[in-house]
C-alpha cells in the first residue's frame, strides 16, 4: 500500500468513504422508509375504520335505498352502506357484537382473535405466520335497544409496505453499485488531473537532475489552489538556486582572475629571490611584495565575501532606526586619519537625520565612498561628505543641484579628482570594473558594487555626476518612510 501511487490512494480513500457514505444513507433511507409505511399503513387502517362507525346506522325497518345493506338486529335492523365494510388499500373491516360474534364484514384473523377484548381506539399488532398485523378496534356510537354495544375491528397486513420495501431493496442494490463505480472513476479522473502540476514537478526535476538544467520551470495555471502554489513555490525555488549557482559560477570567474596576477606575482618573486643568493635588502624586498600582494589577497577574498553574503543572504542583516547623521559624522573623522596624498577631508551634516537601516552596512557604504574618493583624487584635493534632508539649501555637492526624487535624505561625497568618462559611468558598478585611467590605481574594484547592493538592500537610489579631469559626486537618496 506504500508504494501506490497517491492518485491510486485518492481514488480508494473516496471510494470507501462513499461506500460507507452510500450503505448508511441505504440503511437510514430503509428505515424511514419502513416506518413510513407502517404510518401510512395505520393511517389506512384507522381512517377506513373511522369512515365505516359513521356509516352504520340502527333502524326499526327496511328502506328501498338499494345502496344499503340490512342485518337483522334486536327489535330492528342495522343499516350497513354498500360502499363501505369493503377491502379498502388492504384494510379488512367486520362488524362485532360486544360478545365478539361477528356479524358482518371480513377479518383473516377471525379464528386468531377469537376471545381477545375490544380496546376502543387502540392500535395493537400480531404476527400471524410471518406476516405482522396491525389491529384497530372502535365502538359504534349508536344506541340500541337492548342496550349493547356494537364493535368495528379493523385489520390491515404489513405485506404491502414489505413489498414495496423489497422493491427499494433491489432498485438501490442495482443503482448504488453503479453510483459508486462512476464516483470512484470521477475522483481517479480528478485526482489525476489535480496532480498534474506533481508530475509536472517530477518531470522537471529529473530533468534538471539528469541535465543540469537550472534554467527549466513548471507551467503553473492560474488554477490558484493549492496545487498550483506548491508548483509557484517550486518555481521560486528554482529561481533562489538558479541565482546562487550563477553567483557562485561568478564568484569562482572573478576569484579564479582577480587572485591569478597576485598569486603569479608572488609566485615569480619567490621564484626569482631563491634562484640565487641574495643580499639581506633583496630577501627584505621580496618579502615586501609577498606581503603587500599578500595583502591585496586578503582584502580581495574578504570583499568577494561580503558582497556574496549581501546578494544571497540580505536577511542576516537586521534592521532598525540608525541616527544616520551621528554615524556619517564619525565615519568622516575616521576616515580623516588615514587620508593620504595631502587630500584633505570635510562634513557637512544635517542633525537628527535617521533611517531604517543596518548601521555595520551604512558605515561601509561611506567608507568605501570616502575610500574611492581618496583613492581617484587629485594630490592636495579635497573631498566633502555632506548629508540633507531632501530640499535643503545645501544640496551637498557644491556647484551641483539637488536631486528631485520626492522627500528624502542625500548622502553625497564629492572630490576635485580625476573623474569618470561618459562612456565608462553605466560600468563602474559592475564587480572588478576599471577604466583604463584608473588600472594602476590599487583597490579590490569590489568598492563601487557593494555601494550600490548596499543602496539596493535600503530601498535607496545612486546617482552620479563625474566629468574628466574635474571630479565626481556620488549622491546616496534615502526615500522617507
Amino acid at each position: 500500500m506504500r508504494k501506490r501511487s497517491i492518485r491510486f490512494k485518492l481514488t480508494l480513500w473516496f471510494s470507501v468513504v462513499l461506500i460507507a457514505v452510500a450503505g448508511t444513507t441505504f440503511l437510514a433511507v430503509l428505515a424511514s422508509s419502513r416506518m413510513v409505511l407502517r404510518g401510512t399503513i395505520r393511517d389506512y387502517l384507522i381512517s377506513t375504520v373511522e369512515e365505516n362507525v359513521d356509516n352504520i346506522q340502527f333502524v326499526t325497518a327496511k328502506s328501498e335505498t338499494a345502496s344499503s345493506s340490512y342485518i337483522p338486529y334486536a327489535s330492528g335492523y342495522l343499516m350497513i352502506d354498500l360502499d363501505f365494510m369493503k377491502v379498502i388499500n388492504n384494510v379488512y373491516t367486520a362488524l362485532y357484537t360486544d360478545d365478539g360474534d361477528m356479524l358482518y364484514g371480513e377479518n383473516p384473523l377471525s379464528r386468531e382473535t377469537v376471545g381477545l377484548a375490544f380496546t376502543e381506539s387502540h392500535i395493537w399488532h400480531m404476527n400471524v405466520k410471518g406476516v405482522r398485523y396491525n389491529l384497530y378496534d372502535r365502538r359504534l356510537n349508536i344506541a340500541l335497544p337492548d342496550g349493547s354495544a356494537l364493535w368495528i375491528r379493523g385489520v390491515v397486513p404489513e405485506t404491502k409496505s414489505t413489498t414495496q420495501l423489497t422493491e427499494i431493496v433491489q432498485i438501490s442494490m442495482i443503482l448504488l453499485p453503479i453510483i459508486i463505480i462512476l464516483s470512484g472513476l470521477s475522483a481517479y479522473l480528478l485526482a489525476d488531473r489535480l496532480l498534474l502540476p506533481i508530475r509536472n514537478i517530477e518531470k522537471t526535476a529529473e530533468e534538471i537532475s539528469k541535465k543540469d538544467d537550472l534554467k527549466k520551470r513548471i507551467e503553473v495555471k492560474n488554477s490558484g489552489d493549492e496545487v498550483g502554489k506548491l508548483a509557484g513555490a517550486f518555481n521560486r525555488m528554482l529561481d533562489r538556486l538558479e541565482n546562487s549557482f550563477e553567483t557562485e559560477q561568478r564568484f569562482t570567474s572573478d576569484a579564479s582572475h582577480e587572485l591569478r596576477t597576485p598569486t603569479s606575482v608572488i609566485l615569480a618573486q619567490t621564484e626569482y629571490t631563491l634562484g640565487n643568493k641574495r643580499s639581506p635588502e633583496e630577501y627584505v624586498e621580496a618579502l615586501e611584495v609577498i606581503r603587500r600582494q599578500g595583502k591585496r589577497m586578503n582584502s580581495l577574498i574578504s570583499d568577494m565575501l561580503d558582497y556574496t553574503r549581501m546578494a544571497q543572504s540580505p536577511e542576516r542583516y537586521k534592521h532598525e532606526q540608525v541616527d544616520l547623521s551621528g554615524l556619517v559624522l564619525e565615519t568622516a573623522k575616521q576616515m580623516e586619519l588615514i587620508g593620504s596624498r595631502g587630500i584633505s577631508l570635510r562634513a557637512q551634516v544635517q542633525q537628527g537625520l535617521t533611517v531604517n537601516g543596518n548601521s555595520m552596512l551604512l558605515a561601509r557604504l561611506l567608507q568605501n565612498l570616502i575610500g574611492n574618493a581618496y583613492r581617484y583624487g587629485r594630490e592636495n584635493g579635497h573631498v566633502l561628505v555632506s548629508l540633507t534632508g531632501e530640499g535643503s539649501a545645501d544640496c551637498g555637492a557644491e556647484g551641483l543641484p539637488a536631486a528631485s526624487k520626492g522627500p528624502g535624505i542625500i548622502l553625497a561625497v564629492t572630490d576635485d579628482g580625476i573623474g569618470i568618462s561618459q562612456e565608462d559611468l553605466p560600468k563602474i558598478f559592475d564587480r572588478f570594473y576599471r577604466s583604463d585611467s584608473s588600472r594602476s590605481v590599487q583597490g579590490t574594484g569590489l568598492g563601487l558594487s557593494m555601494v550600490k547592493k548596499i543602496a539596493e538592500l535600503h530601498g535607496a537610489d545612486v546617482e552620479v555626476i563625474s566629468e574628466p579631469d574635474k571630479g565626481s559626486t556620488f549622491r546616496i537618496f534615502f526615500p522617507q518612510t
